[in-house]
């Protein structure tokens, strides 16, 4: 041992039968003896039980929702979703691409425009947020909502996106996220996250971070519910879970 070699411990002198290895080491010397006892009553293979197949159902539950809660991806649940419904890695690629093609473009146009100043958009609660973006349109955009016909809230209009305050989008993200959790994944809110994640700066925070992984095990979740037919709305699933795996680098839960 490199240790022994340093200590000028003379192997040939330990005797190891006399050793107690519970009692404390009073010296370096003495405390590699305890490890080479201790080491010389260990077999070479030593083989356990997985107790996992007896635990109990409660147990299995709780390593089941750590599992899901770091991000963790069972293999069977993905050989479970219709292989139609899981794009090319080339399709991935080139949607990954043009959303960093969008963020260019909208970052060269915040650079340029004069954002508008709206007063119901300086500090408003998460209820006030909430009823702005999903419930209610703003006078202010009236006449674009008939452009976005599946929303009743304001519709994330690039005027729109640009007005809201840059120190808003990721408290925004986050709660988009959660609202699609309480009420559905629905269009209006998938849009509205998209329209956000165009323009919020780089790099994101930790909790922007959680929350997509969040999105993507969800939107996995769902595109593995649905059936071969749906293939439009399955590619806006998947569109989400190859920017979220890609471009914001949680790769982990990209598809393969």
């Amino acid at each position: 041992m490199d240790q022994e070699a340093c200590l000028d411990l003379d192997d040939d002198a330990m005797d190891l039968d006399d050793v107690d290895p519970t009692a404390p080491a009073m010296s370096a010397a003495a405390y590699f003896r305890q490890v080479k006892a201790e080491r010389r009553q260990t077999a070479d293979v030593v083989r356990i039980q997985n107790s996992q197949q007896n635990a109990p159902e409660s147990t299995k539950k709780k390593q089941q929702q750590w599992l899901e809660s770091v991000g963790f991806q069972k293999e069977d649940g993905a050989k479970n979703e219709t292989s139609s419904l899981v794009p090319s890695v080339e399709w991935r690629a080139e949607k990954c691409r043009q959303f960093g093609d969008f963020r260019e473009i909208l970052a060269e146009k915040i650079a340029k425009t004069q954002p508008m100043k709206i007063k119901q958009l300086a500090a408003p609660s998460d209820d006030e947020w909430h009823e702005i973006l999903l419930e209610k349109c703003l006078p202010e955009f009236q006449e674009t909502c008939g452009n976005f016909k599946n929303h009743t809230g304001t519709p994330p209009s690039v005027l729109m996106v640009l007005a809201i305050p840059k120190r808003h989008l990721s408290q925004l993200i986050e709660n988009l996220v959660e609202w699609s959790s309480e009420e559905g994944l629905s269009r209006p809110i998938r849009e509205w996250i998209y329209a956000l994640l165009l323009v919020i700066d780089l790099p994101l925070v930790q909790d922007v971070i959680a929350a997509l992984r969040t999105l993507a095990k969800d939107c996995r979740k769902l595109r593995s519910r649905l059936p071969a037919d749906r293939k439009a709305e399955a590619n806006e699933y998947s569109m989400f879970i190859a920017i979220i795996g890609t471009f914001f680098g949680q790769k982990d839960l990209a598809d393969i």
